[in-house]
């Protein structure tokens, strides 16, 4: 069964960067199979570039972790739903993706999210100014692509204080659901609700 969209909208508004009218802002209602209804958000401004994508999950609104325990191939193809505020960490590796307020929302796979870690660790390792520095980094490549030649245990946590972010298990048993208490929430990093006020602290 393929995602499907619907109630399709499109609308100009305000460029929160550049404050341009020239911004669009398209909106759609996903149905994704085994997953509640998710309200696309996409923003793109024609003349300073900004852009912004995000989800809303319409089902879920309280602060949530989800936990899932991949041991397989087939858990790798596990799908994360990532909002704006979301956070993901791999407690194995040490790897920590948190939002700011440039954040997006995607949906990836455990690893394809993998493969973007390591892209990202290519591009320090050219900007190591040492060569201890660099041999850390080669080192932390290696173990990286342990983790996505062999599909070894890894765990994935997620975290989102607006319960936007989810997971979508290839094995449901492996996934926990756990709630977070508002002092839980509190200390999580948020993406673009929060924009203004980043931009504002900034400045």
């Amino acid at each position: 069964m393929a995602t499907e969209e619907h109630d399709f909208k499109m609308m100009e508004v305000k460029c929160p960067v550049c404050e341009s009218d020239n911004t669009k802002v398209t909106q759609r209602i996903m149905d994704i199979p085994h997953f509640p209804q998710l309200w696309f958000f996409n923003m793109i401004c024609s003349d300073c570039n900004f852009k912004h994508n995000d989800f809303i999950n319409l089902s879920v609104k309280d602060p949530v972790r989800y936990i899932y325990h991949a041991e397989n191939k087939d858990d790798y193809t596990t799908k994360i739903v990532r909002a704006a505020n979301g956070t993901i960490v791999f407690p194995q590796i040490g790897a920590m993706i948190e939002p700011g307020p440039n954040a997006e929302g995607f949906v990836n796979n455990i690893e394809g999210i993998l493969h973007d870690i390591r892209g990202k660790t290519l591009f320090l390792l050219g900007e190591a100014d040492s060569n201890e520095e660099r041999e850390k980094i080669r080192e932390y490549i290696e173990l990286l692509d342990s983790y996505i030649q062999d599909n070894l245990p890894i765990d994935i946590v997620v975290e989102d204080p607006f319960g936007n972010s989810s997971i979508i298990p290839a094995d449901p048993n492996k996934l926990e659901t756990i709630a977070l208490s508002p002092e839980e929430a509190e200390r999580l990093k948020t993406g673009f609700i929060v924009f203004e006020k980043a931009k504002d602290e900034i400045d």
